[in-house]
């Protein structure tokens, strides 16, 4: 009795940091901290041209679904990171198109207020 509640136990343990782990966010997410020059060079170095032009293909199609296009000089890269979460999130976008799409717009953001 004694071993199958520790196995009962362990079980427990086990699920839930499986369940844990699979809400942590993948690939590289800029710190809240981070100065828009910053989050500009993280992004160009997180991710090649090839991989941005990906995300501004993913931009163009699901974006404008629901409102115009904004062209990416048309906002602050701090307004775009702090959008982009929700906006992705609307779009039902995964986290490799999202991070894509991130990459794109604050590498193309003009204003860096």
């Amino acid at each position: 009795m004694k071993n199958m509640k520790k196995v009962l136990t362990l079980s427990a343990l086990v699920a839930t940091s499986f369940l844990l782990s699979r809400c942590a966010t993948t690939g590289p997410v800029a710190k809240s901290d981070a100065s828009p020059k910053e989050m500009v060079a993280e992004a160009k170095k997180n991710y090649t041209a090839a991989q941005m032009e990906q995300g501004k293909t993913i931009w163009q199609s699901h974006c404008q679904k629901c409102h115009k296009l904004y062209t990416p000089e048309s906002h602050s890269v701090t307004t775009w990171n702090n959008v982009l979460p929700r906006m992705t999130k609307r779009a039902h976008l995964d986290d490799n198109e999202a991070g894509m799409v991130r990459a794109y717009l604050i590498a193309n953001a003009t204003d860096m207020g």
